[in-house]
């Protein structure tokens, strides 16, 4: 790819998962200049993928930055491996630790999340469970209660249906998916009081009041409750779940939010 003047070859390779009959693999895209400062990890929404608007947006930017951004497919998205019918935040979270492991292998730090709703979600638990040093993070729209998010858009009855069923066929805008109920269930397991006590990561969320699968009460409160770090959160009246039309408000805000950290120079 192009970014200014200067060419950034971008690599995408499979990182295999398993072996035999039930081995897949996860599609991943990294963009590196020369002795890039950070590397940026960034996680898509659900029924997105690497290769969506806000995640080309921001590889340009953050590589003409000086920073390396990785982007992948979850698992069931994309080019990567495996089905939706399997998708729960585990696996989620199984599929980014295996991401992040590969950025380490390569040498590649300090590592910056970047989320976009099903992603933020996942990225906001990922940092929290420890282990794995996260400098900073940026999420748009952070799918917290997932769950609730899905049967509210799904509408009346459907959580019955979906229990007694075992599984469920969400219409979604960028297509239907067969769902299990495993990922209501595995959802069900976190503690959100939990994750507000231990999240300390640096953070930048933007959300918006005008969005229909996210309610931004959730993502204020989760902000305010935090006991430990620092989380901002740039709230607009008018701004929709995908914010698509005010992306230079979210790279100019983000880049103000990093180079106070120290992550990007001037």
């Amino acid at each position: 790819m192009t970014v200014g003047a200067i060419d950034f070859p971008a690599a995408e390779e499979r990182l295999p998962i398993g072996e035999g009959e039930g081995a897949t693999h996860l599609a991943i895209r990294l963009d590196r200049p020369p002795e890039p400062s950070a590397c940026v990890l960034y996680a898509h929404g659900f029924g997105s993928s690497q290769d969506g608007e806000k995640a080309d947006f921001f590889r340009r930017r953050f590589v003409d930055a000086g920073l390396a951004f990785c982007s992948f497919d979850f698992r069931g998205h994309g080019r990567s491996g495996d089905t939706m019918s399997g998708l729960t935040l585990s696996r989620n979270l199984e599929d980014m630790g295996r991401v992040h492991d590969h950025l380490r292998r390569q040498g590649l730090g300090p590592v910056i999340l970047m989320g976009s709703s099903m992603g933020g979600g996942t990225a906001l638990w990922y940092a929290a469970q420890g282990g794995a040093k996260i400098e900073a993070a940026v999420h748009i729209a952070p799918g917290l209660e997932m769950d609730r998010g899905l049967l509210r858009l799904l509408g009346p009855g459907a959580e019955e249906r979906w229990r007694r069923d075992g599984k469920i066929t969400f219409d979604h805008e960028l297509g239907a998916y067969d769902l299990s109920w495993d990922l209501v269930e595995d959802l069900r397991r976190r503690d959100a009081g939990e994750l507000r006590r231990r999240y300390d990561t640096p953070t930048l969320l933007f959300q918006g009041k005008r969005d229909t699968s996210v309610d931004w009460r959730a993502v204020v409160d989760f902000a305010m409750d935090c006991s430990r770090g620092t989380v901002a959160v740039h709230l607009m009246a008018d701004a929709d779940h995908r914010w698509l039309d005010r992306m230079d408000y979210l790279w100019e805000s983000t880049l103000s939010f990093l180079r106070y950290r120290g992550l990007v120079g001037d």
